[in-house]
């Protein structure tokens, strides 16, 4: 397996003197370059606020010179990037590290998240914000990059998402993992933090969100204060995902500044807008979602089209969103009318907030259907042109205005003492923003990118060193990472491998997965109370065997009805091999409520390893 060099950025200080350098009125050849820097000489140069003809000059991982008009280099390596354009690497503010871009309906077991970096990195996307994925998977790929392992984009993370119990995206019935942590009300916010901060977030992502026809639960006003009151003395950033006006709103009463969405449910008045321009509000309008849902439902995502996207989306993304019984729930009606609503919406509310004054700063939600990792934010950077913004104000919103979110100086600029993130692509984006799709060379921290060897099929390692012999409850990132006899589990934790329960201690069950050349892992139960019920947000205690417990997603079917999955029933209950929904009962007459009349209490301890049964009708023995 191939493996890329890496450079470990060994600057422990800011540089001092982050400003344009200035131009001598005429450069001597001795005055440009340096022995081992990179002279990028001939192209024209976007530093990330305006566009002329230059020359920039790399040394180590800092951008050393940049020259307006002609110079002469006296040093290094000199690069003709005639007929191109040289700009800051890219940067996206709204990422979803582990989610796959395939249909709602996809589940790929199989980890992806090497994949979406080298996508990132071959487009040109330097630094990300990740807005919503497991802590202790963002977090553990956070501390590695940082560390110097991994050759990726700068990450920074917000880790879980701030919701109501039962609020966007962890409704009513589901875990909430370590994806959403609840808050209810003020009380709640301490604590949340108390467990969050020690984890280090770069950002504290809200949701509000009425879910138009759903119905979910929203922050409360002093829920929302108190969040940005907790985040301000931690000197932390609040990131609002607001999808309404009302929610601008009440994110704008409680101190909240910061926009992870347009809001697409409902139309934004000039007052509001000019309200968000006033306290100096940023929005980060992710049209690219917006896009991606309409293209994938309506059939017309042509990337699909291109041989080559296979170089950076998995296969068997690109196969889901091709098949017809995976984008059945997409192409309903319903949906259609929908996504087209909630587009047209997105769009006007970006114009009102444009012309109004509002700071646009640029990302894409990657990880949804037809958002790929990378090159979506192409197209956003393309659908901010298509609305009306100049191209190099769309340029700027991915560059500069992103770094200024991020809090960084030092990238999204090509300037001196800036970090050396340079893409280099073939034509003048400003004259045709589709430039940015042809990518030229992608230097990291000053370190000439193979991306080639980045393309997916050819199955090159980002890790500096490959990491083996992760024990029981370490975070894994690749099932290689975990040591002999362990597997990396689907909640990325190295756990025993199994084949059979009785591989597995008691209060852990095997998941097998077909896969996976080690079979499966497995999994510890979390303990709860099968007749209590005693799990959160609504979710379902069920049992998986060999005396293993845990909360688990709930439907809404009751005794008696047909089922077509393990989730499909209400909490006490299961979905028997007949694909109808058992109450949970004590054959031992000692926990829960008696079987209704007619129904007997079938034991399945033997099957369960605890003292569990399901109601049935005494015929069915």
């Amino acid at each position: 397996m191939g493996r890329l060099a890496l450079s470990v950025v060994a600057a422990s200080h800011w540089l001092a003197g982050c400003g344009v350098a200035e131009r001598p009125s005429t450069p001597s050849a001795t005055d440009v370059g340096c022995a081992g820097c990179t002279v990028l000489k001939g192209g024209m140069v976007f530093d990330g606020t305006r566009a002329a003809r230059a020359t920039v000059v790399i040394e180590g991982d800092r951008v050393k010179q940049v020259v307006f008009g002609d110079a002469e280099p006296g040093g290094g390596e000199v690069v003709d990037v005639a007929g191109k354009t040289v700009l800051p690497g890219l940067i996206d503010l709204h990422v979803h590290s582990l989610s796959v871009a395939g249909p709602y309906a996809y589940y790929d077991a199989e980890l992806h998240l090497e994949d979406h970096t080298k996508a990132m990195l071959r487009a040109g996307v330097t630094s990300y914000l990740d807005l919503g994925s497991s802590q202790h998977v963002i977090f553990e790929q956070r501390a590695r990059i940082n560390a110097g392992d991994i050759l990726a984009p700068q990450l920074f993370a917000a880790g879980p998402l701030l919701t109501p119990t039962g609020g966007h995206p962890c409704y009513q019935g589901s875990p909430p993992g370590d994806s959403c942590v609840f808050i209810d009300s003020p009380a709640d916010v301490d604590g949340a933090f108390e467990a969050l901060l020690p984890r280090a977030p770069d950002f504290i992502k809200i949701v509000l969100e009425a879910g138009g026809s759903m119905q979910l639960p929203r922050l409360t006003r002093p829920s929302v204060a108190a969040i940005q009151e907790a985040a301000a003395a931690a000197d932390v950033r609040v990131i609002a995902h607001a999808t309404a006006a009302a929610d601008v709103e009440a994110a704008l009463d409680g101190g909240v500044t910061l926009f992870a969405h347009i809001p697409d449910e409902d139309r934004i008045s000039p007052e509001l807008a000019r309200r968000m321009a006033a306290a100096g509000a940023v929005v980060v309008p992710t049209l690219a979602v917006a896009d991606g849902l309409y293209r994938t439902a309506h059939g017309t995502l042509t990337e699909l089209d291109d041989p080559a996207l296979v170089d950076d989306v998995p296969i068997g993304v690109i196969a889901a969103l091709r098949d017809p019984s995976l984008l059945a729930e997409l192409r309903t009606a319903h949906f259609l009318e929908l996504v087209e609503r909630r587009r047209d919406h997105a769009i006007a509310n970006l114009v009102t907030c444009y012309k109004a004054g509002v700071t646009i700063a640029a990302g894409t939600d990657a990880g949804n259907p037809g958002v790929f990792h990378g090159l979506s934010l192409r197209r956003e950077v393309a659908l901010l042109v298509e609305v009306g913004m100049p191209p190099l104000e769309a340029l700027a919103a991915a560059t500069r205005r992103a770094a200024d979110v991020l809090g960084r100086p030092d990238l999204g600029r090509i300037e001196r003492g800036a970090l050396a993130d340079v893409l280099v692509v073939d034509g003048d984006p400003l004259a045709d923003v589709r430039a940015l799709e042809r990518v030229s060379r992608v230097y990291k921290s000053g370190v000439l990118l193979d991306r080639e060897a980045l393309a997916l099929p050819r199955k090159t390692s980002l890790a500096r060193e490959p990491r083996t012999g992760a024990g029981p409850g370490e975070a894994c990132l690749a099932a290689s990472e975990c040591a002999p006899a362990q597997s990396c589990n689907p909640a990325q934790v190295c756990a025993a491998t199994c084949r059979a329960a009785s591989d597995c201690a008691p209060g852990s069950a095997c998941f097998l997965d077909s896969g996976s050349f080690t079979g499966g892992a497995c999994i510890d139960g979390d303990g709860c109370d099968l007749f209590a019920q005693d799990c959160a947000n609504g979710a379902a205690c069920v049992f998986w065997g060999n005396g293993s417990t845990s909360c688990w997603n709930a439907g809404a079917g009751s005794d008696g009805q047909p089922c077509d999955a393990s989730f499909a029933c209400a909490p006490g209950s299961v979905c028997d091999p007949s694909n109808t929904c058992r109450a949970l009962c004590d054959p031992r007459g000692e926990r829960g409520a008696p079987c209704p009349g007619g129904e007997r209490c079938v034991d399945h301890s033997a099957l369960a390893g605890l003292s569990v049964g399901t109601c049935e009708q005494a015929e069915r023995r």
